[in-house]
């Protein structure tokens, strides 16, 4: 392992604890899901100490230090309204179908102000029964299912393999996870795009 690998490895272990959060997503530590985030630029040894520590909190998809950090990073008093939309977007009232787009806009807003390469990703159903669901699970079992669309069409943000909206969570999940854990009624089927606008 070559040398700067191995700073920017320690870097991600150290400046996560110096964060001094433990993110918790669907039962597993947020920590578990590293380098989900920022696949291309991890924090490194380049880094100057704020913006080494909001890479970090981004990659363990901890909104809070996200927040903290940029704010810090930026010398702003008070959010900008796409960081607000961006930590909106994962707050419960988000997590209910017809929010989606809005949801995506503002992921996909605030992963490219932190430059990243977001994508939209859209799911449609192909059949008669038009409802999908998402199966919200904790510590490996489904607690709830929670209906996402009833037309048909859900619409999330791609960032490398990992889909983000409004039912993952920051930290996203794999794509195959991801649709794995879609609903579909018995006769549909669950179609994927990618697109480059909404």
């Amino acid at each position: 392992m070559s040398l700067s690998r191995t700073w920017a490895s320690l870097g991600i272990v150290l400046l996560s604890l110096l964060c001094g959060h433990v993110a918790r997503a669907e039962g597993r530590t947020a920590a578990s899901h590293l380098p989900a985030l920022l696949l291309s630029s991890p924090p490194g040894p380049q880094d100057e100490s704020i913006r080494a520590r909001l890479k970090a909190c981004l990659l363990m998809g901890e909104m809070q230090c996200v927040v903290e950090q940029y704010l810090l990073l930026k010398d702003l008093g008070r959010m900008p309204g796409w960081l607000v939309a961006f930590q909106n977007a994962f707050a419960d009232n988000s997590r209910r179908a017809g929010e989606c787009e809005k949801v995506a806009r503002a992921i996909h807003l605030a992963l490219r102000e932190f430059a990243q390469k977001p994508v939209f990703i859209r799911f449609s159903v192909e059949g008669t029964h038009k409802q999908l669901s998402f199966d919200v699970m904790e510590n490996g079992v489904m607690v709830r299912n929670l209906q996402i669309s009833e037309t048909g069409h859900h619409v999330a943000v791609k960032l490398g393999d990992r889909v983000i909206d409004a039912y993952t969570g920051l930290a996203g999940l794999p794509l195959r996870e991801y649709t794995a854990r879609i609903i579909t009624r018995p006769g549909s089927r669950l179609i994927q795009e990618v697109v480059e606008t909404l």
